[in-house]
């Protein structure tokens, strides 16, 4: 597994977190925190959640957090 950070220029938190699995069957499950827990509270703390195949084989599963308040 692979964890990369970064800041955008408009100040957005990056999270991307790479698997060598090329599939994620369960995604929505997974976002609305019906299989775990994690994607779920990134979402429930403002994040934008998405997957992509990454070029070199395996997944990357991405976080966007806008900054500001976090909602409650």
């Amino acid at each position: 597994m692979r964890l990369r950070l970064a800041i955008t220029e408009d100040h957005t938190l990056l999270i991307d977190i790479q698997d060598p699995l090329p599939e994620f069957p369960n995604f929505e499950q997974a976002s609305a925190g019906e299989l775990g827990r994690g994607l779920w509270k990134i979402g429930r703390l403002g994040g934008a959640l998405s997957w992509h195949l990454c070029e070199r084989g395996g997944k990357a599963v991405r976080a966007h957090m806008k900054p500001g308040p976090v909602p409650a």
